[in-house]
């Protein structure tokens, strides 16, 4: 096999060991180095030129991207830029390198591709190293992607170690429905206050992002909302049929719910305790 389709099927960047895998020989791989299709990183590791750099330090350190670095690699939505991750076999010693956060944890075959952690592995990763929000952002992805869910909550019922809680914490919250990384933050944040719909459909209306208490709508708006007039005088229309069928509608942009959560929360109470004071005032 070419090196080069070789190295561009392995993500970039792979062993020799697994270059020979592939029907790599020797000589085509010396070849290709001479004429600059192919750069060799370390002894037995090589490289396309354009190799992403994450890829490369993997390759560097003899391990696999892991982390959010897979999360990536996987086509899976990561809330916050990190720093690369790679994790290598405990028995590596202390690897570093600048840029880098190394993981020394068990390796095994079926959890990885010699490229990077598989779907399962990853979502585990990040709900051990990651915040609740960045982690949940993950895992609600990679369920809507086709990871079964129940086989999710078996891996991390079977998680141990540091981190083994959070990962149950954060697998029990995931949710498939959510539709985007944005919807997924607006739902934990309501959770702090009351019993979060997903996907509601109300006749006349449609399907809804969430429904809150039976009566109070949550959309999360992205960064093509209003993109044009038509999605102008649709979500107009629609906001007027959820008024007109007694509905309280709030929308939130990106920017509300990912760098003003506290604000969201508080408009959230605020309209809820106001419905709660209404009806205690008509009860009595």
């Amino acid at each position: 096999m070419d090196p080069s389709l070789a190295l561009r099927q392995c993500g970039g960047a792979a062993s020799y060991i697994r270059l020979r895998a592939l029907g790599v020989t020797a000589h085509s791989l010396w070849r290709a180095r001479v004429n600059g299709e192919v750069e060799r990183l370390r002894q037995g590791s090589y490289a396309l030129p354009d190799a992403a750099a994450a890829m490369v330090k993997a390759v560097r350190l003899g391990g696999v991207l892991s982390c959010t670095s897979a999360a990536r690699h996987l086509d899976l939505p990561v809330l916050i830029a990190h720093e690369a991750h790679v994790t290598v076999p405990r028995a590596w010693g202390h690897a570093r390198t600048a840029g880098v956060r190394v993981h020394r944890r068990d390796l095994i075959p079926s959890e990885h591709d010699g490229v990077a952690t598989g779907l399962t592995r990853t979502v585990l990763d990040c709900a051990r190293e990651l915040d609740m929000r960045e982690a949940l952002v993950v895992a609600d992805a990679a369920v809507r992607s086709g990871l079964a869910l129940r086989a999710l909550q078996s891996a991390a019922m079977e998680a141990t170690g540091p981190g083994s809680g959070a990962i149950r914490q954060v697998i029990g919250l995931v949710d498939g429905r959510a539709e985007s990384p944005i919807e997924t933050c607006l739902r934990l944040l309501a959770m702090r206050l009351a019993v979060v719909e997903l996907q509601v459909p109300i006749a006349g209306v449609g399907r809804v992002d969430m429904l809150v208490d039976g009566w109070l709508v949550l959309e999360a708006d992205g960064f093509e909302y209003h993109s044009t007039r038509q999605h102008y005088r649709v979500d107009r229309r629609r906001a007027n049929a959820l008024a007109e069928r007694g509905f309280v509608l709030l929308r939130f942009t990106y920017e509300d719910i990912v760098q003003r959560p506290d604000h969201v929360v508080q408009q959230i109470r605020l309209v809820l305790a106001r419905r709660a004071r209404d009806r205690h005032q008509a009860t009595h």
